[in-house]
Order: C-alpha cells, then sequence, then structure tokens
C-alpha cells in the first residue's frame, strides 16, 4: 500500500516543528527511524520517506554509522542586484520577484536588495549574489572581485565563474520559426532587439538557423528597440512587405510582446488583421497579450521552474553540498497558441 500524501506531510510538518524548536548552531541528532515511528504511530517507511525529503532540502543530514542529525543554525543571506536597465514596472519581472520572494522566504532566506554604490565588504564575500538583468563586463568584474557566488538568470557566454539559469532563448527563436514553416508560410519576417543583449540575439540567431536551411522560405530580419513603439513603426516597413508579396503567407516572430502588440496596432489601423491576414508571434507572455484582440501567440517562460533551480543552488551553497561553479540550465519555455497565429 502506498503512503498517503496527507498523512506525510502532517508528520513532515510536526517534523519540521521540531527540527525548528531544536535546531543550534551545532549538529543535534534526533531520534532513531524506529521511535519516530511509534511517536507518529505511522510505518518506518512513512518516516523514511519524510526524512529523505528533509535532507533534500538541507534540514537534515545522516551520518554514516552515527544516526539522522538537525543541520546547524546558519544565516541564509542573499544579496539580489538589480540591472541599471530593469524597469520597475516590468511585468514579467514583477512577477518573478514576487515567485522568487515568496519561495525563498519560505525556505528561510533573507534577501538583501544591493546596488554597484554598495560593494559588500570582504566579510559578505561568501553570500551569493543574485543578478537580475543584464549589467556590464566591468560591473561583473567587480562583483567577481566581491563575492564568490554570482548566480544570473541571463546568459553570459565570456564569464564561466557566473552560475547561470536562463530560458532558452535560442530555443525560442527556432521554434518560432519551426511553428510558422510548419503552417505554411512562406514569407517570414523576424523583429529583432538590439545585439548587444543576450536574450534577443539568441532568439534572432535560432530564428535564423531555422529558416536558413528551408530554401523556398523568403525571410528578412529588422532590427529595433524591444517596446511598443519600434514595434509600432516597424509596422510600416512589414506592411510595405504585406502589400508587395500579395501572394505570400507572411509569418513575423517578434523579439517580445510589446514590439508585436505595437505591430498589431499599427496593422489594425491599416486594415490588416494579425490571425486573419498574416501571423504575429511574441514573446514573454505579458499580460496585456491576452488583452489585446486578437490574443497573441507568444512564448511563456517557465517562472516557477526558474525560481526552484535558484533556490536548489542556494541551498547547495549554504548547506556546501557540492560544487556549483559549473552550473548551466537552460529551462525551456511554452509555446502558448492564441489568436494571432494563421493554420
Amino acid at each position: 500500500m502506498g503512503i498517503s500524501p496527507l498523512v506525510k506531510e502532517k508528520i513532515k510538518e510536526e517534523l519540521l516543528k521540531i527540527i525548528e524548536s531544536s535546531r543550534k548552531d551545532d549538529y543535534v541528532k534526533i531520534s532513531s527511524e524506529r521511535e519516530l515511528a511509534q511517536i507518529f504511530a505511522v510505518s518506518r517507511t512513512t518516516i523514511r520517506s519524510v526524512i529523505k525529503e528533509l535532507i533534500e532540502e538541507g534540514m537534515l543530514v545522516q551520518i554514516q554509522g552515527k544516526g539522522t542529525y538537525i543541520t546547524p543554525k546558519t544565516e541564509k543571506f542573499v544579496y539580489v542586484l538589480n540591472s541599471p536597465d530593469l524597469k520597475s514596472d516590468d511585468p514579467f519581472y514583477s512577477k518573478f520577484f514576487v515567485e522568487l520572494t515568496n519561495k525563498l522566504t519560505k525556505k528561510g532566506f533573507n534577501l538583501n536588495f544591493i546596488s554597484m554604490d554598495r560593494i559588500a565588504r570582504k566579510k559578505d564575500k561568501e553570500v551569493p549574489v543574485l543578478i537580475i538583468g543584464v549589467i556590464n563586463d566591468g560591473t561583473i568584474e567587480k562583483l567577481k572581485n566581491n563575492f564568490r557566488y554570482l548566480i544570473s538568470i541571463e546568459q553570459y557566454f565570456n564569464h564561466d565563474e557566473i552560475i547561470q539559469i536562463s530560458v532558452d532563448d535560442y530555443r525560442i527563436g527556432w521554434s518560432a520559426a519551426e511553428a510558422l514553416i510548419k503552417r505554411n508560410h512562406d514569407y517570414i519576417i523576424h523583429l529583432c532587439g538590439p545585439e548587444r543583449y543576450t536574450a534577443p540575439r539568441l532568439r534572432k540567431l535560432g530564428f535564423w538557423d531555422r529558416v536558413k536551411i528551408e530554401p523556398k522560405v523568403k525571410y528578412e530580419i529588422i532590427e529595433g528597440k524591444m517596446n511598443y513603439k519600434s514595434g509600432y513603426e516597424l509596422g510600416e516597413k512589414v506592411l510595405e512587405i504585406f502589400n508587395k508579396e500579395k501572394r505570400s503567407k507572411i509569418g513575423i516572430f517578434a523579439a517580445n510582446d510589446w514590439m508585436a502588440i505595437g505591430l498589431m496596432q499599427r496593422l489594425k489601423e491599416a486594415g490588416v488583421i494579425a490571425g486573419r491576414d498574416l501571423s504575429v508571434i511574441g514573446c514573454d507572455d505579458v499580460p496585456l497579450s491576452t488583452e489585446v484582440v486578437p490574443n497573441l501567440t507568444t512564448f511563456k517562460w517557465d517562472i516557477e521552474k526558474i525560481v526552484e533551480e535558484i533556490l536548489g543552488v542556494l541551498s547547495d551553497i549554504i548547506n556546501k553540498r557540492k560544487s556549483v561553479f559549473d552550473k548551466r540550465v537552460l529551462v525551456p519555455a511554452e509555446f502558448v497558441i492564441r489568436q494571432t497565429l494563421m493554420d
């Protein structure tokens, strides 16, 4: 017979209470599996399963031949450094921060937001730093001189020392082109972002690698800024192509949703409707993507997965379980099909 999830969760809650009330500055031994099974009136299999989870979470540790111990108290601080380019009203990062703060707080981590004019003192060197957004090489070098652990949700190809947990932007670009090609679009346009940013550069590379192997597909890459205004302005170029290529089935992949939504507005003003006359795909799944008409087809980041990976790295660092310096995780994005993609 399997272990009841409700019973298991209840036992885990009670054990956590015991752990928190008994935790000291040194290792504290807990009762044996047999004794705990008697105390909670459950099987040793149930106790063993709960203890295994608590070990994985860093709450307990097993020492061979000696038993199971509560891990010592630790100061679980995390510094958070935001890129100067990060906008406070960015819907993705707002959602990300809510998820990050909730998860880390529940696990006992203390988040401290810092800026580059507050480079930590030497005694802070072991505190992990979570970098949000893209920062320049000079700033990274300063951070490397002051901190041992740097964690980023962006990709930095020339900084192997940074622990990187990010969305798979190359795959997003490839998948967008693939979706349009499979639906028989024969003229495909990519509205890309600035080359200096890693995410749009990788999305463009993935897009280009996919379309270039299709000899019957025309394609064009047009660079702009990753905002509504740029998408709207680039709509003029797209309209020129649309009016010229009357016999083509046109598909457009924009580097983010704001570009796509701005583009759709300009097209609509000219009587060209996404999903009816051509296809439009965005990226990032901002809240407005479900409010515009027609609803925007896009790629959605798995924020929960990214935060879980960050939490795993932080736990490994705090509990010194294993080396994390070569950690590289690419989290796939979900392709969300809505009304702007033609069959």
